[in-house]
């Protein structure tokens, strides 16, 4: 890829190449980063939720929005708490962190934590570390306040490039063992989703519908596993869940996706031309979770309104961290130690169905 040149005297005001700036977004320090390709709005604030991740070639932005507004900072209370915490009232789509649970709330070590943890919640700090039209990476970093966990958080965009860096490492800052599951939920919505969009992930993969039909109306009976990506419905049809279902469908179910040989995903509009993939290690992401609502989430907070996609990254399943540690799948961190992972999000243009990423993060077609 021939690089750009640029030449100004003064490159810290600027608007081109690789950039940042922070806005104040519903209440909320928002930090931008931005390149010739992408860009990135970040909720510094509120667990550093990706809330925008635009393709300028196409003006596209993967990030799902939800129909709950942020409230964060509002005056006006809910008159009850709802029974599984605080988060589905100020869900307001994007791409969320978990740690140190993922989905089941759980009294573990007496921290009262509901429903996606605790981290995604909270205020983060920032700094910029490296700033240049060629270049720029952010640190990220909070010290968790039920969790005994410190977690810093790299993230670097290059110029020209459409791909998210991330390095990040969680530090055990407690005088005792601590267990725990960490996740990364980027849900997909439109105008990228629709029913032209493909999703392929690494040979070999098995999948497991959710142990509970959360929706009420899935196809899929639970419990069931299947070979990726054909399964049979509860009406003997074999359906391929590659293939993006539309809106009318009115469905919506959860799966797991296990036996995974390799770090990659890449979900493709092959009308538009257009795809959104992630590379990570194995060793730490050992699983994924598929979220899919097709129009057909009823009842609270959705009331079928919504079209999404979320393929989460989850370090063990099932999603309850007190289950997770009785199979002995729980992450593990000693008193003062670290544990770290990179990762990436890539933006890409195809006409196919992919085969994973080369080492420039270029997806493979053939």
């Amino acid at each position: 890829m021939k690089k750009n040149i640029y030449d100004n005297f003064y490159h810290h005001n600027r608007n081109y190449g690789c950039r940042h700036h922070e806005v104040i977004y519903k209440g909320y320090r928002t930090l931008v980063l931005e390149n010739e390709k992408l860009r990135i709005s970040i909720l510094v604030e509120k667990g550093t939720d990706i809330i925008e991740l635009l393709y300028k070639p196409k003006d596209i932005d993967f990030m799902w929005r939800s129909p709950a507004d942020y409230g964060g900072f509002d005056k006006n209370p809910f008159s009850k708490e709802h029974e599984t915490g605080a988060f589905l009232d100020v869900y307001e789509g994007g791409w969320q962190e978990l740690l140190p649970s993922i989905t089941a709330p759980t009294n573990y070590k007496g921290m009262g934590l509901g429903f996606h943890g605790e981290i995604l919640l909270l205020p983060w700090d920032y700094q910029i570390v490296t700033d240049d039209p060629y270049e720029v990476k952010v640190k990220l970093f909070v010290r968790m306040r039920r969790a005994p966990l410190y977690v810093v958080k790299y993230i670097t965009i290059k110029s020209g490039s459409p791909v998210l860096d991330f390095e990040e490492e969680i530090v055990n800052e407690g005088d005792e063992e601590f267990k725990f599951m960490w996740g990364h939920h980027p849900a997909i919505g439109k105008p990228f989703l629709d029913e032209n969009c493909v999703i392929d992930l690494p040979n070999g993969a098995t999948g497991q519908i959710y142990q509970v039909d959360f929706s009420g109306n899935s196809p899929f009976a639970p419990d069931t596993e299947f070979e990726w990506p054909h399964i049979k419905d509860m009406d003997g049809r074999t359906v391929d869940l590659s293939r993006v279902m539309s809106p009318d469908r009115k469905t919506a179910f959860n799966m797991y996706i296990k036996d995974i040989k390799e770090g990659w995903y890449g979900i493709t509009n092959l009308d538009r031309q257009v795809g959104f993939g992630m590379k990570w290690d194995i060793e730490i992401f050992r699983y994924m979770l598929i979220w899919s609502v097709y129009r057909g989430f009823y009842n609270y907070p959705f009331y079928g309104r919504t079209y999404n996609i979320a393929l989460e990254l989850y370090s063990a399943i099932p999603d309850s961290l007190d289950e997770a540690i009785k199979l002995d799948r729980a992450l593990t961190l000693a008193p003062g130690e670290k544990l770290g992972t990179r990762f990436k999000a890539i933006v890409y243009e195809s006409k196919k169905r992919i085969k994973g990423f080369d080492q420039d993060n270029g997806p493979i077609t053939d």
